[in-house]
């Protein structure tokens, strides 16, 4: 290549870097017609007493089902009834491998595939001889103005309240959804690989192709047109 021709690319290059610069510099985004966000309706104190409430139902999870109590399960469910009467009224509600849930919210376009919220309502064990490390009883749900506290808190009845705080509130201003919207909530998300896992029951029960995961999915199972699990949200 002559020195001419390298000349003339260098100049070429040089003159392109320009004018992209140059650009980038004058550059203006298109503005949007935006419309502000309407103003959340959050009853706060309904959302604290409830996580508090929920928190004090002590259901943990082990990985051989004998050790598990089932009647901390179901009194959990019948919590959920008595403090979200519009979902109860409104969406399917399915039991699911013993004590896994699953809600279905109908939505106005069936041709819409749906979205699933995932939560888990298990907790682990407390370790024996710790329950004094605890500033305050770890089922307590003890409220002290600022911060709940107890098992389940962060991990993750936190997120499985606000969910439910979420759609009953939406249902009470008459919303309804474009799509069908999924409710899934294992009962054994912290016993790891577990075969009775109820988030895999879930999802093999319903069979469904998902628009949209709002989750976390457990790393020792797949998703696939029909889904082969649905898992929870970690901390």
């Amino acid at each position: 290549m002559g020195p001419k021709i390298l000349y003339g690319i260098l100049i070429a290059l040089g003159i392109f870097i320009v004018i992209t610069l140059i650009r980038a510099v004058f550059f203006l985004p298109k503005k949007r017609d935006t419309k502000p966000l309407e103003d959340e309706h959050v009853d706060v104190e309904r959302v604290a007493k409830h996580l508090s409430g929920a928190i004090q139902i002590p259901t943990v999870s082990y990985p051989e089902n004998e050790k598990i109590d089932w009647s901390q399960f179901e009194k959990f469910h019948k919590y959920l009834e008595d403090s979200y009467p519009l979902i109860h009224k409104t969406l399917e509600r399915e039991n699911v491998a013993e004590a896994s849930l699953l809600y279905r919210w109908k939505g106005k376009n069936p041709d819409l595939e749906p979205i699933a919220l995932l939560s888990h309502q298990d907790v682990v064990p407390i370790e024996p001889g710790t329950e004094g490390d605890w500033t305050h009883e770890p089922f307590s749900g003890y409220n002290d103005g600022e911060f709940i506290w107890g098992r389940g808190a962060l991990d993750m009845k936190n997120h499985l309240i606000c969910v439910m705080e979420a759609v009953e509130a939406l249902l009470e201003e008459g919303y309804e959804p474009e799509r069908d919207v999924y409710l899934c909530f294992g009962h054994n998300e912290e016993v790891v690989a577990s075969e009775s896992a109820g988030a895999k029951a879930i999802a093999m029960d319903s069979g469904i192709s998902f628009a949209m995961l709002l989750g976390v999915i457990s790393p020792n199972v797949k998703t696939s047109k029909v889904m082969t699990m649905v898992e929870a949200v970690g901390p």
